[in-house]
């Protein structure tokens, strides 16, 4: 049998990631609704804004540069028409669509904070890189998307994707920002075509017999094939096409400009050096991740501390009311059965010397009186219940206590117990006393039941409705079918000693904090009982 604690730390970093519980209808409802009336018109309206800058304003963003920067702004131009139109799609299905499933809800607003980041990101780029005021922007979405999606992982998943993007893109604007502007001289980088050569044969000749300082700077800077294919065309029968697709790349090089441009460059300032305020920036990012999914847990832990006082408060009152109520019953029915019982019996001694007729009568309702009178007695148990405290029980201690007081580990013995309740499991508010009542009953009698070297199956799970459920089987001789139906009557009992409580106890138990308890049989292959606790459920008024 497996020892609590042994991994326990580890047990409670992980439920540290599993505390935010929500409904998953509720969660998907209200995120619906948020993306519908809020967040999806100010992405448009910003997407709107943003692509009318980009693609029609009169501002000099279309610049005809041949270089890194112009690469990268074609892509950020293609991000943001590609965001546009997903957000358009997105509202307008929305819009169309009114119900839709809990779990695609979380996908498409995880997606939705993917394509914020990239557009994002891509705004960055042309704003400034690292010293881009949209950096402030970056927070906002990760309290956005923390507020959103309230699983562990995709959400601080997404938020740390967010701090990648800003990164990304800070090192993509410093790299082709150079390619831009050059100092504070800009300059148009225009690549000359091969239309713009109209006469190739003309162009071949002056090159080849232009005076100084033109041929040094021109013709002995073209390519010795080059320089051969000019002066041998008339001989070769070179095409107008064809000597202008050779001469178009070298007039490309010969510019004066790009000879010198070197002139123009200013050095290049120096590397910042490594722990620069970027890092800052992105520490920043990366520890608001983290922050904001602590500040959720700590507000679900608080409300799930007011929904368990609530809880403890009720379910200590409808106790006691409970008790008090069984006690009054009890009481005022108890009174009547022994003034009945009290007359029979004189009546019984009074009768002695009469006909047995009359004796048999007068007995018949002293036993009928007896079973009434064990009815009340077990009623008034109920009264009991005030004697305790609603307690919040841990589930995975429970269950090892009341197996190790069934079962004491010392004891030699060849039957096997095996123990099959890992968390994390939901508290149960209930008392200690019922609890190990319950489930003590149900070892006992599968300790009972099963042969010298049987076998006893432990098992504890949460269902999806937060409910908890625990199992008791055994490879014992099972329970008749014709029987399954009272076994959990009080006083019924198919052992030779046996009282026929233990399970009428286990069904008060349960069945007093909203839970069930049912049994499944086979003959010759054993018994399982099932015992069945809401989590979240107050306690049936017996009133």
């Amino acid at each position: 049998m497996r020892k609590p604690g042994r991994w326990q730390w580890w047990r409670q970093l992980s439920a540290a990631f599993n505390q935010v519980s929500v409904k998953p209808a509720v969660q998907s409802e209200r995120e619906v609704t948020r993306q519908r009336n809020i967040f999806l018109p100010t992405r448009l309206i910003v997407a709107l804004i943003v692509f009318y800058q980009f693609f029609y304003s009169a501002t000099p963003w279309m610049i005809d540069v041949v270089n890194t920067y112009d690469v990268v702004f074609e892509t950020i131009q293609n991000l943001i028409l590609a965001y546009t139109v997903s957000v358009l799609v997105i509202a307008t299905f929305l819009f169309v669509v009114r119900r839709l499933p809990a779990g695609f809800v979380q996908w498409l607003i995880f997606f939705l904070g993917l394509a914020d980041g990239l557009f994002l990101g891509g705004l960055t780029v042309v704003t400034g890189g690292f010293e881009s005021n949209l950096y402030w922007v970056y927070p906002a979405l990760i309290i956005v998307n923390a507020a959103s999606i309230p699983l562990a992982t995709p959400q601080i998943v997404l938020n740390l994707t967010l701090g990648i993007f800003f990164l990304t893109a800070g090192l993509v604007e410093r790299d082709a920002q150079r390619d831009l502007v050059l100092g504070t001289i800009p300059i148009r980088t225009q690549r000359m075509t091969a239309s713009e050569i109209e006469d190739p044969f003309a162009l071949a000749h002056w090159l080849e017999t232009a005076p100084a300082p033109f041929r040094r700077l021109f013709w002995d800077n073209l390519a010795p094939d080059t320089r051969s294919n000019i002066i041998n065309a008339p001989v070769n029968h070179l095409s107008v096409t064809e000597l202008r697709a050779l001469l178009t790349p070298e007039v490309r090089g010969l510019l004066p400009w790009r000879q010198h441009l070197s002139a123009l460059i200013p050095p290049p300032p120096e590397p910042e050096p490594i722990g620069s305020h970027y890092v800052l920036q992105v520490t920043v990012l990366v520890l608001l991740t983290f922050c904001c999914y602590g500040v959720q847990v700590l507000a679900a832990g608080q409300r799930r501390a007011v929904d368990e006082r609530n809880e403890f408060t009720a379910r200590t009152e409808q106790l006691r009311s409970t008790g008090r109520l069984a006690a009054e019953v009890a009481h005022q029915i108890k009174n009547p059965l022994s003034v009945i019982n009290n007359v029979t019996f004189s009546l019984q001694k009074h009768f002695a010397a009469h006909p047995p007729e009359a004796l048999a009568q007068i007995a018949i309702i002293r036993e009928e009186v007896g079973k009434a009178d064990r009815i009340i007695t077990q009623v008034m148990g109920y009264a009991q219940l005030t004697e305790g405290r609603v307690e919040r029980l841990d589930l995975p201690h429970e269950l090892h206590r009341v197996v190790a007081e069934t079962f004491p580990v010392p004891a030699p013995s060849a039957l096997q117990i095996q123990c099959d309740f890992h968390g994390p499991f939901p508290p149960l508010l209930m008392q200690r006393k019922h609890f190990a009542d319950a489930v003590g009953n149900l070892l006992q009698n599968a300790r009972e039941a099963v042969p010298a070297a049987g076998r006893v199956l432990v098992q504890a799970r949460v269902l999806e409705n937060s409910a908890i459920e625990i199992s008791v089987q055994d490879n014992g001789p099972g329970v008749p079918p014709d029987q399954r139906g009272r076994i959990f009557e009080a006083y019924y009992t198919t052992k030779e000693h046996g009282s026929g409580l233990g399970l009428a106890i286990t069904k008060r138990n349960v069945e007093l904090y909203g839970g069930t308890v049912r049994v499944e049989s086979e003959l010759g292959t054993g018994a399982k009982f099932i015992l069945t606790f809401p989590a979240r459920t107050l306690l049936p008024s017996l009133s």
